[in-house]
């Protein structure tokens, strides 16, 4: 088996957790990644790249004009905003690259969850059962989702999230660190839940809440 060779768009906190990612994919599986290097919009700081012995090949803007063969190559979208995730979906795919899905090794998933293209599930996760997660959504270290849940396209999901069953989180919407979904509960597209909220009615789109219970904010 021949390893598909990839970038990480997104040199900061993030993109450098999803090399770890791969990594630990490649120390599970090897074989299944070739990475290539960091793009990144604005330019990183070399010195942490260095201690990670991770090459920065310039912006995803052009990449193929400079290097003609990344056409063959996938990507992973390594920054926390869905918005720019989604930006960058559409300059890579331009470019005919194809966005890869990253699943940890020890994330617990079940037979009848479907990961959508460009996704990134991350270590001690747990996906129980019929859960769809959409495009490019990023689910990260330690978060749970449980059954018949519905998380739509370029969804953030920030560390130790717990979603209960039969939620539904539109497109864009970000979840923080330890926020708490009640079971049926939907988030409306963009919409933010701040970190250790508890959600007990359904927030509409492009509103932000926090709290416990969680409130909208004014």
């Amino acid at each position: 088996m021949t390893a598909t060779p990839i970038v990480i768009v997104g040199a900061g906190g993030s993109g450098r957790e999803t090399l770890a990612l791969i990594r630990d994919i490649e120390a599970s599986a090897g074989g299944t990644w070739d990475f290539r290097g960091f793009v990144a919009l604005n330019h990183p700081d070399e010195a942490v790249l260095r201690r990670i012995m991770a090459p920065f090949l310039g912006s995803p803007v052009g990449l193929t004009d400079r290097i003609p063969e990344a056409r063959s190559w996938a990507y992973a979208l390594g920054m926390g905003s869905g918005l720019h995730r989604r930006a960058m979906d559409a300059e890579l795919i331009e470019q005919g690259l194809s966005g890869a899905s990253l699943v940890h090794p020890n994330a617990l998933i079940g037979p009848d969850v479907i990961i959508g293209r460009g996704a990134v599930v991350c270590a001690n996760s747990v996906l129980t059962t019929n859960i769809r997660i959409g495009d490019s959504c990023q689910i990260n270290i330690g978060c749970v989702v449980g059954h018949d849940a519905w998380i739509g396209d370029y969804v953030t999901f920030a560390q130790s999230v717990n979603v209960a069953g039969n939620v539904t989180i539109h497109d864009e919407a970000m979840l923080y660190t330890r926020a708490v979904l009640n079971p049926g509960i939907t988030v409306g597209a963009a919409a933010v839940v701040g970190a250790g909220a508890v959600v007990i009615r359904d927030v509409e789109r492009e509103v932000t809440v926090a709290g416990v219970p969680a409130k909208p904010l004014v």
